[in-house]
């Protein structure tokens, strides 16, 4: 079980955190990702300015995030993870617990937490060519 437990805080990913689009009373939900990503081998947390072309932040309702699984090496691996809002401290113990399992694809992170990405912008009008 020991080793178990070992692999899966040894998956890589980085944690990327919107920290202009949040609310001043976000700081304790960024501590205690913060200690998450701390406690995972090989984790890492970005705090970054607004991820408007990802995500669909508001800025009244909570924290967001993505996550993007890696090699040690931090090279890319699979699809991110988009989260959010991550509005209480309990939201992100369950982030936390969700990294240090190994960001299981099992439902262990409640369908709440998981973000809608952002909205594809208007495709841009077509021109049509003038035939006089």
């Amino acid at each position: 079980m020991r080793d178990v437990a070992h692999n899966s805080r040894s998956r890589p990913f980085t944690l990327v955190a919107c920290t202009n689009c949040r609310e001043a009373g976000d700081s304790q939900v960024m501590d205690r990702l913060r200690h998450a990503v701390r406690s995972c081998h090989h984790g890492v947390m970005v705090a970054t300015e607004c991820l408007g072309r990802l995500l669909d932040c508001h800025p009244t309702s909570g924290l967001y995030a993505a996550v993007q699984p890696c090699t040690v090496d931090r090279r890319p691996m699979g699809t991110p993870v988009l989260l959010g809002p991550i509005v209480t401290e309990a939201d992100a113990e369950s982030v936390g617990a969700w990294l240090l399992a190994g960001m299981p694809r099992d439902g262990m992170l409640r369908v709440g937490l998981r973000a809608a990405p952002a909205p594809a912008p208007a495709p841009a009008p077509r021109r049509l060519p003038h035939l006089n």
